[in-house]
């Protein structure tokens, strides 16, 4: 099983260098590549494995041909991804377009996203990540699990109550 997890900072060198950390580099496998596009949501790089690509085009491709929706989806993620190959040092280069919309100059942060990971300027995931953690605070009743084998809770107008 994949997962990413932790948060770990490494120093970008002049060249846009950067260590990818080794649990990562363990979970991601051989040939040591993964996809980093630009999150349309906020100013993290979204990185993704190949087997993951490859069920996100199948969904992206599963939408209405030429629609709005295939093409927009299309272009916010496959027309903006960059394969990052991992060298012998275990370090990748960060492409100029993605260092510039997550802000990154000297240090960049690995996130652990679960099956995913994310990379970020640092303080900008600070700040991120206090943020999330206020709306968790402040959405905590949304947060609560359900117990095993239950299901949605029943809509009281479907019995007519």
């Amino acid at each position: 099983m994949t997962i990413f997890v932790g948060t770990h900072v490494n120093k970008v060198d002049r060249k846009g260098r950067v260590s990818v950390p080794a649990d990562f580099r363990a979970l991601l496998g051989e040939p040591a590549n993964f996809f980093a596009f630009p999150s349309f949501v906020h100013r993290g790089i979204e990185c993704r494995t190949g087997s993951f690509m490859e069920s996100l085009s199948e969904t992206v491709h599963g939408l209405d041909l030429f629609s709005d929706e295939q093409d927009n989806l299309s272009d916010l993620i496959f027309a903006s991804s960059h394969t990052l190959g991992i060298d012998g040092d275990g370090r990748i280069v960060l492409p100029e377009p993605l260092r510039t919309h997550a802000g990154i100059k000297e240090k960049s942060a690995f996130v652990g996203k679960g099956k995913t990971f994310q990379i970020w300027e640092p303080i900008e995931h600070d700040q991120f990540q206090t943020q999330a953690r206020e709306r968790a605070r402040a959405d905590r009743l949304a947060l609560r699990q359900r117990p095993q084998g239950s299901g949605p809770t029943p809509d009281p107008m479907e019995n007519g109550t």
